[in-house]
């Protein structure tokens, strides 16, 4: 609104310039005018602006959620010492490994949050080695870094039976799974009936997967180890063709063969089968045994995947289900079992030796 109060009124050709100037000030804005000393006091009657979304602070970028547990670890302990380093390797649904969800790269206090969520000190897991649980997993941190994309190494204390000896590799599960008191594991032995049954099961399996030449196959591993409720332990063996677990891949066509086999009325009869057949111009793929856990409803078995340059771990589920297979691959970004085994990884200030559970 424009206010104007004129003393003295010009006239002739003063009147019209004063005019003048009165108008192209009145349109520049609103104005307050005095005429009578040529007091002249301009004042914008328009709303104040409005600053702009970009002119405003931008907000907080949101947090990467974190997943849902509980978690599957990988635990390795140096028997010798009993220092043990415990790292997550995936998520647990319905008993069943799948991706951890580990941001690569984790941004910027996703870390910290992810160890305060799942490792802190005190927190306690299952422990299991061959299928039983053998005991509890105490984090007694503080976490380590051994790669910056990967999750972090978490030292802890192992709670196992008066004279049950830690493997070099079991399983940590949890934290919030029940199960009940921990078992002493059972040993197990290769014995005569399973060196004969694992040359003829290998045969079988590699005929059956197209194999022409099953008689050139060579034992590259044969292990044995307790089955819950089964009378006779369990055999895991790898065979194979053309090809040997850690010397140089091979120059020509290969095959490997992996089982895993249970004692039955009619003998040994696979389980849990992977077979390969590759070239050998840089594929391979070699699978031997490495251990189980426990899990809400069954087991897990574990293998690792060789492939001449990196081994990951790969699970699959004890079920009723005759096609069992391949439930869960790990990450190619952070191949566990090379994380925990860096030299001076177990020996370095802070890991907790093991102790018997009470």
């Amino acid at each position: 609104m424009y206010t104007m109060r004129v003393q003295g009124l010009p006239t002739g050709r003063r009147f019209v310039r004063t005019a003048l100037v009165a108008f192209l000030l009145a349109t520049a804005g609103g104005c307050d005018i005095e005429w009578g000393g040529a007091s002249v006091h301009l004042e914008d009657p328009s709303p104040p602006p409005v600053e702009s979304p970009a002119a405003e602070p931008s907000a907080e970028r949101a947090e990467v959620p974190l997943p849902e547990g509980p978690l599957l670890w990988a635990v390795r302990s140096d028997g010798g010492r009993g220092e043990v380093l415990a790292m997550p390797v995936a998520r647990l649904v319905e008993g069943v490994p799948t991706a951890l969800e580990y941001p690569e790269p984790p941004p910027e206090g996703f870390r910290e949050r992810f160890d305060a969520a799942f490792a802190g000190e005190g927190t306690e897991l299952l422990l299991g080695a061959t299928g039983f649980r053998i005991g509890s997993l105490v984090l007694s941190g503080p976490p380590r870094v051994l790669d910056a994309g990967c999750p972090s190494a978490i030292p802890a204390r192992a709670l196992v039976l008066p004279g049950t000896s830690l493997p070099p590799v079991s399983f940590g599960l949890g934290p919030d799974l029940v199960f009940g008191a921990p078992d002493a594991p059972e040993s197990a032995l290769v014995d005569n009936r399973i060196r004969t049954f694992g040359p003829i099961l290998a045969e079988q399996l590699l005929r059956q997967g197209g194999e022409g030449r099953p008689f050139l196959a060579q034992r590259a591993v044969l292990e044995a180890f307790p089955w819950p409720g089964d009378e006779r332990p369990a055999m895991a063996a790898t065979y194979l063709i053309n090809d040997s677990v850690d010397g140089p891949g091979p120059t020509g066509s290969a095959t490997s063969l992996f089982f895993l086999a249970r004692f039955g009325p009619s003998g040994y009869v696979a389980d849990w089968s992977e077979m390969r057949i590759y070239s050998g111009q840089g594929e391979r793929e070699i699978f031997t045994w490495l251990g189980a856990a426990p899990v809400p409803g069954g087991r897990l078995d574990f293998a690792v995947r060789h492939d001449g340059a990196t081994r990951r771990l790969v699970a699959s589920v004890d079920s009723d289900d005759p096609g069992r297979g391949i439930a869960w691959t790990e990450g190619a970004r952070c191949p566990v079992l090379e994380l925990l085994e860096v030299p001076g990884v177990l020996n370095a200030p802070g890991n907790a030796a093991g102790a018997p559970a009470n």
